[in-house]
């Protein structure tokens, strides 16, 4: 989908090694840099030290103070907590990459199986079947749009012999499948990277319903001034038919009383 959110990305050690060692370097970089300005600040303050004192004390108890060792210690001590630092932040890097990318993982997982339950319920795949089995494509209707339009309010509108409801099953299958769709639009969108493997194994039957719906949504959108009726569905199915088609699947063949 254009709008990608993203994205969760699956627990993978390997791609969290891969980060962590180029934020490492980062870092490290960070740290070499301090440590050179720390050097050259020492050398533009070095002219200052004639100030200091050379003794301490008076009278018999005067001594001459070695400032030489105490700029030795001050830069032992500074580069020893700049790579203690440098060590501590990598070491404290990896571990919250790392629990940050299981939580993630399982945030994903959690996810994906909301929409598995979405998307294959009995009820979900009834519908899904009802609207592939009874609605045309548009070249079964001649390319001709408002005889699609008409065979497909056709079907929507049979009642079976005995139904009681007010309104024909058609119509609930179709108002089930918008409903899942727009589901896993919204969370495609805005929760989901929606690409690759998993628009490889998701897109199949959502493309074989789209195709067969798509011109009646639109046209229910535009006949209800609602440009934002069932939006993420429509996005959503569109982007499978899309993918298929610029991925070179051909269209699915409806083959009677297959699982």
């Amino acid at each position: 989908m254009k709008n990608r959110i993203n994205p969760s990305e699956s627990f993978n050690p390997k791609k969290i090694r891969t980060r962590t060692t180029v934020w490492a370097f980062i870092a490290g970089v960070v740290s070499l840099i301090f440590v050179v300005f720390v050097f050259w600040l020492s050398l533009r303050l070095f002219p200052y030290t004639s100030i200091l004192p050379n003794t301490m004390g008076s009278g018999e108890n005067v001594k001459q103070v070695n400032w030489d060792i105490l700029d030795g210690i001050a830069s032992l001590a500074t580069m020893s907590l700049v790579a203690g630092g440098v060590v501590f932040a990598f070491i404290d890097y990896v571990q919250n990459a790392i629990q940050r990318k299981r939580e993630d993982a399982k945030a994903s997982f959690e996810l994906y199986k909301e929409v598995y339950n979405q998307l294959m319920n009995p009820e979900a795949l009834a519908a899904r079947r009802w609207i592939i089995i009874n609605l045309p494509t548009l070249e079964k209707a001649g390319n001709d749009k408002k005889k699609l339009l008409e065979l497909i309010n056709a079907q929507l509108n049979k009642k079976p012999r005995g139904r009681t409801g007010e309104r024909p099953p058609g119509r609930e299958y179709l108002k089930d499948v918008l409903n899942t769709l727009d589901f896993i639009g919204f969370v495609a969108k805005h929760y989901w990277n929606m690409e690759n493997e998993l628009v490889l194994w998701m897109s199949p039957p959502i493309a074989k319903v789209w195709e067969r719906i798509e011109i009646y949504v639109e046209e229910e959108a535009r006949l209800r001034n609602e440009p934002d009726y069932y939006v993420s569905a429509r996005e959503f199915g569109k982007y499978c038919v899309e993918w298929r088609r610029n991925n070179n699947y051909p269209k699915a063949e409806i083959i009677k009383d297959a699982t």
